[in-house]
């Protein structure tokens, strides 16, 4: 086992997943009769739990029937456009420059099967000690997802650290002692980001860089 392990996030981290991901959301937001909706609104307003996240779009308390109807336009729209949408620009870059020092895993909230056959279709698998996905029913937060993933893989939190882009991502990690490093490339705004106290940067690379530097640098 190495020194430090790192876990990654996927969508709007290492697969750049956000234009199609807002452009669902803007169009179903539409047909909920909500038009005007933008990418940067996306952005700025993305949180966990959906529901706060949708309620903040729409203005007004987030329905049952609203979320289900959100939920089954990403579930038809996505899995049409998965195959065609790339990783980060420096995704291969960052996990190589990651895979002397460290060990890698990765943890998504988006369904397990999904989560495979992407990192099978880039492949990606060989950089990877363990991939988790969500699978069974109900919404479980990241944090206890992170805490499992942890366990079984059996990994000292204090010597980990996330990779992701969202706030819900570093509360998560900081739950449980996890250090994290916040991207700007995904799903929620730089100010959100940089809010939480998190080093926050551009890509991956520099993600990479910045945890090698922390680990590496002398006293």
């Amino acid at each position: 086992m190495k020194d430090i392990h790192i876990i990654w996030d996927w969508n709007g981290t290492l697969l750049d997943d956000f234009a199609i991901t807002a452009q669902i959301t803007i169009d179903a937001m539409a047909e909920l009769g909500h038009p005007g909706i933008t990418p940067q609104m996306v952005r700025r307003h993305y949180r966990r739990p959906l529901a706060d996240y949708f309620t903040a779009l729409l203005d007004r308390p987030a329905t049952a029937e609203d979320i289900e109807h959100l939920s089954a336009a990403y579930a038809e729209h996505y899995d049409k456009k998965m195959h065609e949408l790339p990783l980060a620009a420096d995704a291969r870059q960052a996990l190589t420059q990651l895979r002397s020092y460290a060990d890698q895993s990765l943890l998504s909230m988006a369904p397990h099967e999904q989560i495979t056959l992407l990192i099978d279709h880039h492949g990606l698998a060989g950089h990877f000690v363990r991939i988790q996905g969500f699978t069974g029913v109900g919404h479980p937060t990241k944090r206890d997802s992170l805490r499992n993933h942890g366990r079984d893989l059996g990994v000292a939190f204090e010597q980990s650290w996330l990779i992701g882009d969202t706030v819900d991502d570093f509360l998560s990690a900081a739950a449980l002692g996890i250090r994290s490093v916040l991207v700007t490339t995904g799903m929620q705004a730089r100010e959100e980001l940089r809010a939480t106290g998190a080093p926050v940067v551009d890509s991956l690379s520099q993600a990479a860089e910045f945890i090698l530097d922390k680990t590496h640098s002398k006293p």
